[in-house]
């Protein structure tokens, strides 16, 4: 249920990041600059316009497509058979360093609101949040890179782009952090005394905790009631 508000709060949110890099890219080619620059972002600006939608629509899929168990570790956008393996992995590797160095500035931004939220469901379900979770700053970072290249727009735009991208996304992830803590608040989630002492032993050491405690601290027939539809 957490995790499928969190979804419909991205989604909804994309309409905002879609703004924000209209305004820039805007912004950006009203600039002075050398000719060369000017048609460099003339054609970034024009890329973007083109794509935009299309973009916008696979994103929000795959990020709801990410609630699935099966979506862990799959690529959102498989490459044609046309391509070798060695220029398929190139790309991943790419997306995943471009995606790494986004998300650096977004866990900043969110760490204090993500960190009790991550904490508190791993209580719940007793187990490490999986590296591919859709609750994680990098894998929403990730999908929305694989979705960029995969339609038309190049990691060069991205990297233009990055700056008020980072901004804006990192703002929409912490406002759904903060709503996501508020209510396991609500459903009187609460980390219990045992899991405080696994987390600051595994910090400690540097390791996560290995599980939660047998009964994490929530009422009954909340949280696991059903999960909410997505629009």
């Amino acid at each position: 249920m957490a995790r499928q508000r969190f979804v419909q709060g991205l989604c909804t949110g994309i309409v905002q990041l879609d703004k924000t890099l209209l305004d820039f890219l805007d912004q950006l080619i009203a600039q002075t600059g050398t000719a060369r620059e000017q048609q460099e972002r003339r054609d970034t600006w024009q890329r973007y316009r083109d794509q935009r939608q299309a973009w916008a629509r696979a994103l929000a899929l795959a990020w709801q497509g990410a609630l699935a168990p099966a979506a862990a570790g799959r690529s959102s956008a498989p490459a044609p058979l046309e391509l070798g393996l060695s220029l398929l992995d190139d790309n991943v590797v790419e997306n995943k360093i471009l995606a790494s160095r986004m998300a650096l500035p977004v866990l900043d931004a969110v760490g204090a609101a993500f960190d009790p939220l991550r904490q508190r469901t791993q209580q719940l379900e007793q187990q490490d949040m999986a590296s591919s979770d859709i609750l994680r700053p990098e894998t929403c970072c990730l999908l929305l890179v694989e979705q960029w290249t995969a339609h038309g727009l190049q990691r060069g735009d991205l990297q233009t782009v990055t700056d008020p991208l980072q901004h804006a996304l990192g703002a929409l992830l912490l406002a759904q952090y903060q709503q996501l803590n508020t209510l396991y608040d609500e459903q009187g989630v609460v980390l219990s005394t045992d899991f405080r002492a696994r987390v600051r032993r595994a910090a400690d050491t540097g390791a996560g905790p290995s599980s939660a405690p047998a009964a994490p601290h929530s009422r009954p027939g909340h949280l696991g009631s059903g999960p909410a539809s997505l629009a």
